[in-house]
C-alpha cells in the first residue's frame, strides 16, 4: 500500500510495462463504522459492474483481497489489477464520502482520477522562521504529510535589548546583522527545497522581520517563480499549529486552482490555426506522436466514447489503426484519454486534468500546449 506522494512518474511509467487488460477501481472507504455494510454492498456492485464489462474473475478476486485488507481505513482506495495481480494500490487521503465509485476495464489503466488528486496537492514549502533559524515543512507533489527540516542560522547574537550607553547602537547593529545572516541561511535552504521539489508555492510564518530578510535574500531566479502566502503561528508552542495546517491546506488547493487557470489561459492565448496549442483527438495524438506536446490537457469524462490506437513505443499512437508503423508491434485499441495519458507519461509531457467549462476547454475534452508549432514535415 502506498500513499499519493509515493506515486511518482516512475511508478506510473512502470504500470505500462504490464500487459493488459487492466481493471481499475476508485472506491470511497467509509469514514464511519455504521456505513461498513453499505460499503460492502457498494463493493459488490463495483465487482458486478466489472464482471459485466468482461473483467477476468482473477482480477476481481485480486481487487477484492486488496479491498478486504484496507476496508477499515479511511480515504479513497485506488487499485489497478492485471493478470490476476494487483500492480498498484494507493490510499488517497481525502474526504471521500462525496466521491462516486468508479470501475473500468480496458486495455490501459484509468489514471485520470489519480492524476487529478495529485494535481490538487501541488508541491509546496512551509517555512516557520524566527531570528535564529527556521522549521521547514517540505511537501512533495501529492503529499499530505511533510518532511520536516530544521535550519539553524550561523549567528547566535540575536538580542539587542542591552543597557543603554555609547555601545547601545553597536549592539543593535550587531543583532540586526545576525538576524539577517540567519535569514540568509534559511533563504538558501528554502531555495534548494523549492527547486528540488519543483514547487512554486511558499508559505511563511513567524517573526515579521526575519520573514522580510528571507524574502530579500531568496534568489531572484526562485523569487520570480514562487507565490508567497502568509500563514499564522511561530516556532514556539503557541497553539497555532492546527490552525496553520488548515491555512496551508487551503493555500495548496488555491495554488492548484491557480496553476490550472494559468495553463487554461495560456491555452486560450495560443489557440489559433498557427499557434502552439492543439485541440481535439487527432491533432493532440499527432502532436504526441511527434514529441511536440509539452502539456496534455484532458477531461475525465466517464461517458466519453472516443478511442485511439497505440503500439509498443511511447509515441506509437494514432486515431487510425492503419497509420501505426510496422515497428509499433501489436496494435491495441483503448479509450482516447487513457491512450493520450500513456503517451504523455512515457514521453515526458505533463498532464493537466481539466474541469468541463462550456466554451473554454478543448474540443472533445482533449488538447494541449506544444513546445513548438507544427512543422511542414509533420
Amino acid at each position: 500500500m502506498t500513499t499519493g506522494n509515493e506515486i511518482g512518474t516512475d511508478a506510473l511509467r512502470s504500470l505500462y510495462t504490464s500487459h493488459g487488460p487492466f481493471a481499475t477501481v476508485y472506491f470511497a472507504l467509509p469514514a464511519h463504522p455504521e456505513l461498513e455494510l453499505a460499503a460492502e454492498a457498494r463493493w459488490q456492485e463495483l465487482c458486478h459492474r466489472l464482471s459485466g464489462r468482461g473483467a477476468k474473475q482473477s482480477d476481481i478476486t485480486a481487487l477484492t483481497r486488496e479491498y478486504e485488507a484496507h476496508r477499515f481505513e479511511t480515504g479513497r482506495l485506488v487499485v489497478v489489477a492485471a493478470d490476476g495481480a494487483v500492480i498498484l494500490s494507493a490510499l488517497l487521503a481525502e474526504d471521500a464520502d462525496d466521491r462516486e465509485d468508479q470501475a473500468t476495464w480496458g486495455s490501459l489503466p484509468h489514471l485520470l482520477p489519480l492524476l487529478a488528486w495529485r494535481q490538487s496537492h501541488p508541491a509546496h514549502v512551509v517555512a516557520v522562521i524566527d531570528r535564529t533559524g527556521a522549521d521547514l515543512e517540505l511537501y512533495a507533489a501529492g503529499a499530505t504529510e511533510a518532511r520536516r527540516v530544521q535550519v539553524a542560522g550561523p549567528d547566535d547574537e540575536i538580542e539587542r535589548n542591552l543597557p543603554g550607553g555609547m555601545s547601545q547602537m553597536r549592539y543593535q547593529h550587531r543583532a540586526e546583522d545576525s538576524w539577517e545572516h540567519n535569514a540568509t541561511a534559511v533563504a538558501q535552504a528554502v531555495a534548494v527545497a523549492l527547486e528540488k521539489l519543483d514547487a512554486h508555492t511558499l508559505m511563511l510564518a513567524g517573526d515579521v522581520r526575519a520573514r522580510q530578510y528571507l524574502l530579500k535574500h531568496l534568489p531572484a531566479r526562485v523569487r520570480g517563480q514562487v507565490a508567497v502566502h502568509p500563514v499564522s503561528g511561530s516556532r514556539s508552542a503557541d497553539g497555532a499549529r492546527a490552525h496553520r495546517a488548515l491555512q496551508v491546506a487551503q493555500a495548496a488547493r488555491q495554488a492548484a486552482r491557480e496553476e490550472t487557470s494559468a495553463v487554461m489561459s495560456e491555452f486560450a492565448e495560443r489557440r489559433s490555426p498557427h499557434g502552439t496549442a492543439v485541440e481535439g483527438g487527432y491533432p493532440t495524438l499527432r502532436a504526441l506522436a511527434h514529441g511536440r506536446l509539452r502539456t496534455l490537457l484532458v477531461r475525465d469524462d466517464p461517458d466519453a466514447r472516443h478511442t485511439a490506437w497505440f503500439g509498443e513505443g511511447p509515441t506509437h499512437i494514432t486515431s487510425r489503426r492503419g497509420e501505426l508503423p510496422a515497428e509499433a508491434g501489436p496494435r491495441v485499441r483503448g479509450a482516447l484519454a487513457d491512450v493520450a495519458v500513456r503517451a504523455a507519461i512515457l514521453s515526458g509531457a505533463a498532464v493537466r486534468v481539466i474541469e468541463p467549462e462550456p466554451g473554454a476547454g478543448p474540443a472533445q475534452g482533449i488538447g494541449g500546449l506544444c513546445r513548438y508549432a507544427r512543422t511542414a514535415t509533420e
